[in-house]
């Protein structure tokens, strides 16, 4: 997929849906009850600076998930494991939302996805909930982090924090995507569909001799298609 897929995962009730819906401002399902979305979702984004991302909501986690539920459940889950970026989005004004993390987090381990996974970001939601005591600890408790590894405290339902988790996913995003610019022919209407197909097409204009100028992004494995389809061979030297 040429567009890079934001996967929102968390506790059952954590805020995902809500969330899913102001960031996307679709109507998805949003009920306090189990399962409330047990198909994933997913909507097209633009991002601030113009990056296009699938998010995708999934079904909500619980403890001890029952047997019966277990290959539904675990199938919902695909566009977790193959996804640029996860959001991991907490209920913190929750009493639990520790052991809930926990159980989050158990549960992704056996996706193969550990925490120091860099793809993780932990979206700490429903900020509106807390008083000020409590959002100025959230909020101390955030900063003591790693700046590249730092929670987002958010509010799904007034959009506070919205701005910081967009340009964290931009970030993140950045991270192992890689920028090539690119001349073609103005007459190749067949390369620039196969770069629309397999890359991020940032922009795109003429030149003064008649060629289009074009810079993509893409994944590394993209990226190297790129290079050997329009870039010439660099020579070797002997």
């Amino acid at each position: 997929m040429p567009y890079p897929i934001v996967a929102l995962v968390g506790y059952t009730n954590a805020g995902k849906s809500t969330l899913f819906n102001r960031m996307t401002q679709a109507s998805v399902l949003s009920a306090d009850m189990l399962f409330a979305t047990l198909d994933p979702t997913l909507r097209s984004i633009d991002l601030p600076h113009g990056i296009r991302v699938i998010l995708s909501d999934t079904v909500g986690f619980i403890s001890d998930l029952p047997t019966m539920l277990v290959a539904a459940f675990r199938a919902t889950l695909e566009e977790v494991i193959e996804a640029d970026v996860i959001l991991h989005v907490r209920d913190m004004s929750h009493e639990d939302t520790q052991a809930q993390s926990q159980d989050v987090a158990k549960i992704l381990g056996e996706l193969g996805i550990e925490a120091n996974d860099r793809r993780l970001i932990e979206v700490w939601n429903k900020v509106d909930r807390l008083d000020a005591d409590g959002r100025a600890q959230l909020t101390n408790q955030a900063e003591r982090q790693p700046s590249d590894n730092r929670p987002v405290p958010v509010s799904a339902i007034t959009g506070e924090g919205l701005d910081h988790l967009t340009a964290a996913i931009e970030a993140r995003l950045g991270e192992g995507r890689l920028t090539m610019d690119l001349t073609l022919d103005i007459a190749d209407g067949a390369g620039m569909s196969w770069l629309y197909r397999h890359a991020e097409v940032l922009s795109k204009e003429m030149t003064e001799d008649g060629k289009m100028a074009v810079t993509v992004r893409a994944d590394p494995k993209n990226a190297d298609m790129v290079r050997r389809k329009f870039l010439p061979p660099v020579p070797v030297e002997y």
